[in-house]
């Protein structure tokens, strides 16, 4: 059966504008700890006259929908595989051709556009809160500030974790407290926006959600195994001089043996108070990062060519989990577990997902974190540490 697209534009508001019938899309990718990445959509628009139309206009909203034949029985036989709002577009002449190109961004971004405040209150403490809780809190503020915010959550999208902690959130975006709260979580738990507009915050699954077979749901596979991301231990400094210094190196034994010692500096420019703060940051960041990189990506192709070759792909996003079956005893080895989609980038009649692990993306956000405050002074950073 033939894969059917449809794409539909609603205003800020969220009220319908029309359907585009003159565009056409590539693919768009969607992971953990974010969202639904660019999409870029391309109109069969004259050059001269696209300011007239009123669904090509800045922060209206584009929802990609899909017909195929795993909808087929389905209530509605629509399923949304994308939404997200016009960041911008640029109306290009190209000899005798002529369009517009729109460029679309998942909501997950808008995160990242404002303070997480109170009012006017930019500086907000969480005392031996659950972090599921500290979660919840910065979406409920997101969503109260917020004039035309499209997210929501639910207590069981937002999950507790079970452990708390203390934290003094300070001038933070809601995208940066949300990763100083990601950090503060037991290892294995992640965040994402999905096209629903629906903030998740849960631990690795369980259950497995996909069984991918060699031969007949993919066939192209790459493993890249790499100790260039390795961080074994974790250097942590709350910036404080005076009697809640915290000045402590959390490392891994184990790791350290196998392949040396590899440090990782944690800067805290919000000054955590309690060591157990401390501890939970540190410890989660050194169990994340301290055996090798393994990035697996596999190529499942879509299953409307052919009824006995492929897989439904519009049922894969981030956050699932899955097994593979059909390598020989050697391969499976490095399958066997059931391990986390960590990132989809999906086209018309494939998705290409990367299989674990989460901390990939945690070292180089937290480098990124460290050479904006590593210049506040190292005049002040105390000898020894502790540990």
């Amino acid at each position: 059966m033939k894969k059917n697209v449809i794409i539909k534009v609603y205003n800020y508001k969220g009220e319908f504008i029309k359907a585009w019938d003159d565009a056409r899309f590539v693919g768009f990718s969607k992971q953990v700890n974010g969202g639904l990445g660019e999409c870029i959509v391309r109109l069969a628009r004259t050059f001269d006259n696209y300011g007239e139309y009123a669904d090509v206009a800045l922060n209206n909203e584009v929802r990609i929908s899909i017909t195929d034949k795993d909808t087929d029985d389905t209530s509605d036989k629509y399923k949304l595989i994308y939404s997200g709002y016009i960041s911008e577009y640029s109306p290009w002449v190209n000899g005798q051709e002529e369009g517009v190109t729109v460029n679309l961004l998942g909501y997950y971004t808008k995160l990242s556009q404002d303070i997480y405040k109170n009012g006017t209150t930019t500086t907000i403490a969480e005392t031996a809160a659950d972090i599921g809780t500290m979660f919840r809190n910065v979406i409920t503020r997101y969503i109260a500030e917020s004039s035309n915010q499209k997210l929501f959550y639910t207590n069981e999208t937002i999950r507790t974790t079970s452990t708390t902690g203390t934290y003094t959130f300070a001038m933070k975006t809601y995208r940066e407290a949300i990763e100083t709260i990601k950090s503060l979580a037991p290892a294995s738990w992640w965040w994402y926006v999905n096209q629903y507009h629906q903030v998740i915050f849960k631990s690795k699954p369980s259950v497995i959600t996909h069984k991918f077979i060699f031969g007949r749901h993919f066939s192209k596979v790459n493993v890249k195994k790499s100790l260039s991301k390795i961080k074994n231990a974790a250097l942590f400094w709350n910036t404080l001089t005076d009697g809640d210094q915290i000045y402590k190196l959390y490392s891994d034994a184990g790791s350290i043996n196998n392949y040396g010692r590899r440090v990782h500096k944690i800067i805290d420019q919000d000054r955590v108070g309690a060591e157990a703060d401390a501890d939970l940051i540190s410890e989660a960041f050194v169990s994340e990062n301290k055996d090798p990189h393994i990035q697996v990506s596999v190529e499942i192709i879509d299953n409307n060519g052919d009824d006995n070759l492929g897989y439904d792909i519009e049922s894969i996003e981030p956050g699932d989990t899955c097994i593979f079956e059909g390598f020989n005893e050697a391969l499976n080895e490095t399958f066997k577990e059931n391990m986390l989609i960590t990132k989809v980038d999906y086209t018309l009649d494939k998705a290409l997902i990367t299989i674990e692990p989460m901390r990939a993306g945690v070292v180089d956000r937290q480098e990124q974190i460290n050479k904006k405050v590593d210049d506040i002074s190292t005049a002040d950073v105390p000898t020894p540490y502790t540990t």
